[in-house]
Parts: structure tokens; C-alpha cells; sequence
């Protein structure tokens, strides 16, 4: 949950750039990573600079298999019992290994944009921070490769807090030591997983490759966050995003929908933007109805919504429908292509991937044959919108992304099997609370 205190902290300082600017700011601060961001570690070119590749590959696995180096950053052990659980990995290489732990200063490389990259952010009234897993071992290699933090406001090392990413803890550090707000922080990071942990937190990233891809996703979310005054959370669905009332077969009242109690639940500081179609697939035509493949209007809904904070996927029901004639996999994935859409549409649209949190939908009830839908509904397909939760699980973990279970936990109606009672609603928006304010579910 946020802290009022860091709030108003946070508030109080940036009061004069605001209304400087004249236009409200939700990145207030933008936080990079330093190893293959801001400064060179190319290690496979370095070992292979010292010794053949096999024996590069052996002392590489030795030194970093099993999170031997990690236990380096996170600096609970001594350096030298470190080195010993290198040795023991591959006592054969340990010569090796000393020669290239020993000449690491060799490998950190300066990058002269960083610098001016830093003065430039902080020019446009952002504060800037880091946040490492680094050592005081390899910063005392090559000092001079980590000039720019002297233009910098502060940061984190992970060898001075006993913590690594992509733990929370981390990443609550340094918001707490300098009364940051999750949601005004951009993190720049080389690692997918250090920057779901972040998002995870409430912060937005961006997945650093190289300093051209870098600059443009960072023009664009900074431009595109000029006068953006709420998180903005989209919640792409079917019938149960839109609200559909089985008992009237017209729509709940505004009050009732999952998406108007989510809205209240977490406050003015959002927004809660519904985007349910009645019928939609994850990603397959439809009979007569191809408009309602959930791919065919899943970039528009991105780019109409943009910058988008927070974007839940909930899709599937119509997927296990007998005419279809889908498996389990195939909805699942249809529902990876949704991901992978976002991953690949979202840094042209607005610089950053938002946080996603996939959702596997209440399962088809066992009054099914008593359903208005029982023409298209069969054992097979109350089967099937079980057994894409855990492949929805699955594909959520592999891309990063967050993942929630409805399909017992959320009441559908006995009156169709397949649409939200007003408690399943009511369970609905409860759970996707929890998730994106990280309480415990």
C-alpha cells in the first residue's frame, strides 16, 4: 500500500517542478541499473579474451552457476569463501578462475553516454537514482567506470543493503530511504525479471538492450506521460468484463460490474477503464463473428488507452465452446499471443510494457445443460475452462507477468454456468484489488 508520509514527501519536492512545468508528471523518477546499462560488463568477450572457449565456459559455469557470483552482490558472505565455492565448483580451473576474478577491472568499461544521459533527465526536472546488484569488489576494479553517480541523487547498492534483485526488499530500500512513491518510478533494468519484480511494486520499466532502444523508450514514456494524472488500469475481457446480467440478459447496473467496484476499492488515484465484448475469443474467429477475435482489436485497445500502468487479460470462456472445437493449449495460447502482443506493441506506443496481470476465468458451472448456452457447451468444455488455468499460470511465468486464478474462486451464476453472479463480481474485483495493491490474496 502507499505511504501517505512518502506521499507528501515526494509531493513537496516535486511541487515546484510541476507547477513549473505547468502539467502533471507521473514518472518523477527515473532509476537505472548500472551493470550492462550504464556501464560495459561484456564477460563472455573478456574470458574468451584470456582463455579457449572450453576453459572460458568452465570458469564461467564455476563462477556463476548456482548463484555463486549473486552471493558476491548480496555480500553476506566474505569475499574469500565466495572464491572457495568457485574453486569448489571446478577445482580443475581454479588458476583460471583467480585470473580472471583477479582481473575483472578488465571487463567493467565506461560508457561516456552515461553522463550526459543523467544530466539530461535531470535538466528536465527527474530525479535520478540507481539501484545495483553490484559489489565493492568489482566498483574498486575500475572506480572511474562509476563517475556518473556523482550526478546522480542517490541509490542503492546491493552489497551495502544485503539484498538483491529482483527481491522486494531491494526495491522497497530505496523508495524508503528516499520517500519514493512505486508509481512515479521508471526503472531501467537489463534483466526481464528485475523489471517484472519492479511492476509488480507499482513501477513502471523498461527493458534496457541498447542505448538507441533505450533513448526512444524513454522519449516516448516521458512524453507520453506528460498530463497523466491517474494509473491507468484496462481490463481486457468478454462478457464478464462487460458486465453481462444472466438474469435479465441485459447488463448489470454500473454499480454492480467488477470493474466499477475495482475502481472504488483503489481510489481516485486510479482509473479503471472496462474494455468487455460480449463473445470475445483470445485470439480465434468466431462464426459469422470474426470481430469478435479478441486479437482484431487488441492494439487499438492499447493505443486508444495509452500510457497504459496496469492491463489485466481475462479471456477464455467463449474459447472452450464445442464449435470452436479448441484445446486447452490452443486457448492458452491465444491468450500467450495477447502477452505477446503487448511485449511488442507497447514500447512504440508509449515506451514501457505495462504491468500484466493474466486471469484465468471462473470455470463453466455444472448446471451447464440447463444453461441458455447449453447448445455450445459440453463436459468437455466445463473440462477444458479448468485446465487452462495452470497453462495460463505457465505462460504468465514465462513471460513475466502476473497471474490470477477465478476459476474456483469466483461465483458464475446457476441460471447459465458461465456469467458473474453479482458475488462473483463482488469476488472478482477483490482479487485483482489484492494483486495490483500486493496484499496478501
Amino acid at each position: 500500500m502507499i505511504d501517505s508520509r512518502m506521499v507528501w514527501r515526494t509531493e513537496k519536492r516535486n511541487k515546484i517542478k510541476v507547477v513549473k512545468a505547468g502539467i502533471f508528471l507521473m514518472i518523477k523518477n527515473v532509476v537505472f541499473d548500472i551493470g550492462k546499462v550504464l556501464i560495459g560488463f561484456d564477460w563472455n568477450s573478456y574470458v574468451r579474451s584470456l582463455f579457449d572457449d572450453e576453459t572460458a565456459d568452465r570458469v564461467s559455469r564455476a563462477i556463476f552457476g548456482d548463484g555463486r557470483w549473486q552471493e558476491l552482490d548480496r555480500a553476506v558472505m566474505s569475499v574469500e569463501d565466495i572464491v572457495a565455492s568457485f574453486h569448489a565448483a571446478d577445482p580443475a580451473v581454479s588458476a583460471e578462475i583467480d585470473e580472471a576474478f583477479g582481473r575483472v577491472g578488465e571487463c567493467v568499461t565506461r560508457r561516456e553516454w552515461a553522463i550526459p544521459l543523467v544530466d539530461s533527465l535531470k535538466a528536465k526536472g527527474y530525479m535520478v537514482y540507481f539501484l545495483s546488484n553490484m559489489s565493492e569488489y568489482v566498483m574498486g576494479s575500475n572506480p572511474e567506470a562509476f563517475d556518473f553517480t556523482a550526478h546522480m541523487d542517490g541509490g542503492i547498492y546491493s552489497c551495502h543493503v544485503n539484498q538483491i534483485k529482483p527481491d522486494a526488499d531491494i526495491y522497497r530500500s530505496i523508495t524508503d530511504k528516499y520517500g519514493l512513491v512505486p508509481e512515479e518510478c521508471l526503472f531501467i533494468d537489463d534483466h526481464p525479471d528485475n523489471i517484472a519484480a519492479a511492476k509488480q511494486l507499482g513501477w513502471k520499466g523498461i527493458v534496457f538492450r541498447d542505448k538507441e532502444q533505450l533513448e526512444a523508450d524513454l522519449d516516448k514514456a516521458l512524453t507520453k506521460d506528460r498530463g497523466h494524472d491517474r494509473i491507468s488500469v484496462v481490463c481486457y475481457g468478454d462478457s464478464n468484463t462487460y458486465g453481462y446480467d444472466p438474469y435479465t440478459g441485459a447488463r448489470y447496473p454500473y454499480e454492480k460490474r467488477w470493474t466499477t467496484l475495482l475502481g472504488e476499492k483503489l481510489g481516485d488515484r486510479y482509473e479503471v477503464i472496462p474494455q468487455g465484448l460480449n463473445g470475445r475469443t483470445t485470439a480465434y474467429d468466431r462464426p459469422g463473428a470474426a470481430w469478435k477475435n479478441g486479437i482484431s482489436s487488441f492494439v487499438a485497445c492499447l493505443g486508444m488507452n495509452k500510457p497504459v500502468d496496469i492491463l489485466t487479460i481475462m479471456l477464455g470462456t467463449n474459447d472452450v465452446n464445442a464449435g470452436l472445437g479448441l484445446s486447452a493449449e490452443q486457448i492458452a495460447d491465444g491468450m500467450e499471443n495477447l502477452v505477446k502482443l503487448t511485449e511488442e506493441n507497447s514500447p512504440e506506443l508509449q515506451g514501457y510494457v505495462p504491468r500484466i496481470i493474466v486471469i484465468a476465468p471462473a470455470a463453466i458451472g455444472d448446471n451447464y445443460e440447463n444453461s441458455p448456452f447449453a447448445y455450445e457447451l459440453t463436459p468437455e468444455s466445463v473440462r477444458k475452462s479448468r485446465d487452462i488455468g495452470p497453462l495460463y499460470q505457465k505462460l504468465a511465468e514465462k513471460h513475466f507477468c502476473e497471474f490470477i486464478s477465478a476459476v474456483d474462486s469466483v461465483e458464475v451464476s446457476d441460471l447459465d454456468s458461465e456469467h458473474l453472479s453479482e458475488q462473483g463480481h463482488r469476488q472478482l474485483a477483490e482479487l485483482i484489488y489484492k494483486t495490483i495493491t500486493n496484499e496478501a490474496v
